[in-house]
């Protein structure tokens, strides 16, 4: 019973994380600023490049680094910074748009406990 137990607690754990890196990725990352922001198909590449270099520097990062959330921040903010440079003025203000409601609901989600 105690090994069933065992077993299916592994398998939970193992789905959550699955789905949590998919949730996650560059390609959806990417294909919601296609949507939302209706990038080009040439917007679209430099993003998806922009983005995995990020992503590449981030799994970089070493375990022994003391900051790893400042070390990732700083990563994150490069790469919108280089994002931005690809957008329309118009873009940019809707992609501004987006990183507030973002930051509203980060800080709703912290201040309630979920």
């Amino acid at each position: 019973m105690r090994s069933l137990i065992l077993t299916a607690i592994i398998a939970v754990a193992f789905i959550f994380n699955a789905n949590a890196q998919n949730r996650f990725s560059v390609k959806d990352r990417v294909d919601r600023l296609k949507d939302r922001l209706n990038l080009t198909d040439t917007q679209t590449a430099k993003a998806d490049s922009i983005f995995t270099v990020a992503e590449n520097k981030i799994k970089a990062v070493p375990d022994t680094v003391q900051d790893r959330r400042q070390a990732f921040r700083q990563i994150m903010t490069d790469a919108d910074t280089d994002f931005e440079k690809i957008l329309t003025s118009d873009q940019k203000a809707e992609y501004e748009k987006m990183i507030k409601e973002r930051r509203k609901y980060m800080r709703h989600r912290r201040n309630n406990g979920n």
